[in-house]
């Protein structure tokens, strides 16, 4: 049995006993108010309907104490695992080795395969088999809560290299309930008891929609933390490295744009990608301020070089919404003293904005302001369909698989299409990742706009763009 359920019959069993036991008292006591202190007992009818309604009252006060704690009840409805507070009220205590995320990737698949009620009764297959699993592979007090609608959160007190071991074989051997298939992936983190139940979850959480089926391991919390301050200091004093990719304009053969990666640079000189850095800000809610930061340099190195140079960098979804911010980012462009029109963001989205007529008009705004938005990545998802069917970008950046698969029928069929409606549309077009002059030729005969990659031109830093073109 599950120890959510073992646990929650306890709870209920004390609860029960908690609002019982005192009735029960207070009806001995009346009774032998009543009857016992009087040795001639006559039961008149007034006497009956007081024991009556004293009886009434107890079984209501009973039912209605119990009542009310299953509205506060441990488990979570669909599962019967921990609810999320149950779970880490529970950990603080039980104190485990390890904790283990386990993520049913296909979890929407799932629901509009084969409905929500099998949903909901696949979810508490998946348990009951894991609660099993690990019971048999010596595992005990196995806590299992539920940490959002695809998420289970697990507490276990075994090390950690023996649960992935564990997590790994469960997946392999469960990949298949009731002929409904599961796409599952796992992290395990060690608990070192010094750090926050909530932190430790957070630490190891996993973004369901990742395309990678390999699991994802973490196995030392302490790093993952020293990592996290080494982010916090860093994006403190702004030590981001830019490096400029250039785009080669088709029809003039000029280089009048280039495209911004940067680089997050901590104290011991190490050098973070977006990959590894962006994903802690953004769990720290510090996306925003890292954004900023991104803006004020840009704008800066805008000011310090020639005028007929623009700078495409990438800035958040999140910041973009955000009326605040964009206020901000003006000013900071606007204090400078260079052309809205050289500065370039570009956004990219996997999902649809699920407010896209608010979002929308938001984009209009930063238009109309002289600066132009360029959608990346594009025909990588249905969503960059969703977003140019109702809005005019000034430039979109093509998948970089378009380029590399350009002697793929198919696919250069589809690219073809791709850039005759963008051409129809009056939207620059870029092609990104080019290798070779043969790439850059075929490209050309496409009619692409801009091409940018090593077969271009190498990437130059910061001072070598100042110096090339102050």
């Amino acid at each position: 049995m599950l120890l959510s359920t073992l646990l929650e019959r306890e709870r209920r069993f004390k609860i029960a006993l908690r609002a019982g036991i005192p009735a029960l008292v207070f009806i001995f006591v009346i009774l032998y108010i009543l009857f016992v202190q009087d040795t001639n007992i006559v039961v008149s009818i007034k006497d009956s309907l007081v024991v009556a309604g004293i009886v009434f009252t107890t079984i209501y006060f009973i039912y209605f104490m119990i009542e009310l704690a299953t509205k506060g009840t441990l488990l979570d409805k669909e599962t019967d695992g921990f609810n999320q507070n149950a779970f880490i009220d529970i950990v603080k205590h039980k104190k485990p080795k390890t904790i283990a995320l386990l993520v049913i990737k296909n979890l929407d698949s799932i629901g509009e395969n084969y409905g929500y009620k099998n949903l909901n009764i696949t979810l508490n297959d998946i348990i009951d088999s894991l609660d099993i699993f690990l019971a048999q592979y010596g595992v005990k007090n196995i806590i299992i809560g539920r940490y959002s609608r695809s998420k289970f959160i697990l507490a276990l007190d075994k090390d950690t290299k023996d649960i992935e071991e564990i997590l790994h074989k469960f997946t392999k051997n469960y990949n298949s309930i009731k002929n409904i298939e599961i796409d599952y992936i796992f992290s395990v983190i060690a608990n070192n008891h010094k750090e926050s139940v909530t932190k430790m979850i957070n630490l190891i959480d996993i973004d369901a929609s990742s395309k990678k089926k390999k699991q994802i391991i973490v196995k030392d919390s302490k790093k993952e933390i020293e990592l996290e301050d080494a982010i916090k200091d860093a994006l403190d004093t702004q030590s981001l490295a830019f490096t400029f990719r250039p785009l080669l304009n088709s029809s003039t053969d000029k280089i009048d744009i280039y495209t911004i990666s940067i680089k997050m640079i901590l104290r011991d000189q190490k050098e973070l990608l977006p990959r590894v850095y962006l994903p802690v800000i953004n769990r720290l809610g510090l996306g925003q301020i890292y954004d900023l930061a991104v803006v004020k340099q840009v704008a800066h190195t805008a000011s310090l070089i020639d005028d007929s140079i623009s700078l495409s960098f990438n800035l958040s979804p999140f910041s973009i919404r955000d009326r605040g911010f964009l206020r901000n980012a003006l000013n900071i462009i606007k204090a400078d003293d260079i052309s809205p029109n050289r500065m370039i963001i570009e956004i990219y989205e996997k999902n649809t904005h699920h407010n896209m007529s608010n979002y929308l008009k938001i984009l209009d705004n930063i238009r109309n302001k002289g600066i132009r938005i360029s959608i990346d990545n594009f025909g990588s998802s249905n969503s960059s369909f969703d977003y140019i069917k109702y809005f005019k970008f000034d430039m979109v950046q093509f998948d970089r698989d378009f380029t590399k698969n350009i002697d793929d029928k198919n696919s250069l069929a589809m690219f073809n299409s791709l850039l005759k409606m963008c051409k129809e549309l009056n939207i620059t077009t870029i092609a990104k990742w080019v290798d070779d002059d043969t790439q850059k030729e075929k490209l050309k005969k496409l009619n692409v706009d801009y091409m940018q990659g090593f077969g271009i031109k190498k990437p130059i830093s910061r001072r070598e763009l100042i110096m090339k073109y102050s």
